[in-house]
């Protein structure tokens, strides 16, 4: 499994997470980890396109 698709996963889960929090606090934080995540894996997906072909 690629290190995109870990993080992606990660950020599913913390949007369960936060879908899932019965106060208010815990759903913000976790929805700003699951944003985190997913900001992690675009970046890692251009890292990857960026670099040159072996």
């Amino acid at each position: 499994m690629s290190q995109a698709q870990v993080l992606k996963e990660k950020a599913e889960m913390f949007e369960s997470r936060a879908e899932a929090a019965t106060d208010p606090i815990s759903r913000q934080h976790y929805r700003e980890m699951a944003a985190h995540y997913r900001a992690l894996a675009a970046e890692h997906i251009e890292i990857k396109r960026d670099e040159p072909a072996h």
